[in-house]
């Protein structure tokens, strides 16, 4: 049974709710925090609170939900949400955004398709606690994701979009779970945007 509040969302396995007070990002399951990368243990250790406090970014916590009914605070991942955009121009329908645009055409109405960018939210930080790596929470973590803000969405949010980090590892698991580059001009750097469509996943929900 899917329940959703403004700040969280949990089914029968898994809780995804936001950190809400600056007690919550400075505790000792934050600080002990460990996704094995230097720069997302930061954010999450020492950034992610003042992205919150300047309204940059919200950061939410992934545990089992056994955990939460017994009144506890697990973080098995953790993930950052802001409000981000995909802006399309005329040139780049031909260009480095072709697949984009060609994936416009094939699922956004002819009236809507030729707008010059689309509402989306952005994963700005995203990791699995390293004890829970390749079991499959990142992949519950994105379906979570995915119903969250498809749930009584509140605005327009068409779509999910990331930096990922340039590595066959990191693009593979965004792949694996529904997502596309959105453009073929960033192959050579150090991170490749990538976009899921949420209307696919309403689709098959």
């Amino acid at each position: 049974m899917l329940a959703v509040e403004r700040n969280s969302i949990r089914d029968d396995k898994f809780e995804l709710r936001i950190l809400g007070t600056k007690p919550d990002f400075f505790c000792e399951e934050i600080a002990c925090f460990d996704c094995g990368e230097d720069d997302l243990n930061e954010f999450f250790h020492e950034d992610a609170f003042a992205h919150k406090e300047h309204l940059l970014a919200e950061t939410y916590c992934f545990q089992p939900i056994e955990v939460t009914e017994e009144g506890l605070f697990f973080p098995v991942a953790l993930i950052s949400f802001l409000n981000d955009s995909i802006v399309i121009t005329k040139e780049e329908r031909k260009g480095g955004k072709r697949d984009f645009w060609r994936h416009l055409k094939k699922n956004v109405p002819h009236s809507k398709r030729h707008y010059p960018s689309f509402p989306a939210v952005k994963i700005g930080r995203l990791g699995v606690k390293r004890q829970y790596q390749d079991q499959q929470f990142g992949t519950a973590l994105l379906n979570m994701t995915k119903e969250f803000f498809l749930t009584k969405n509140r605005t327009g949010c068409r779509f999910i979009t990331v930096d990922a980090y340039n590595e066959e590892r990191v693009t593979g698991f965004y792949r694996k779970n529904g997502f596309q580059f959105l453009s073929d001009q960033d192959k050579e750097k150090e991170t490749r945007i990538m976009f899921y469509d949420l209307k696919r996943h309403s689709l098959h929900s």
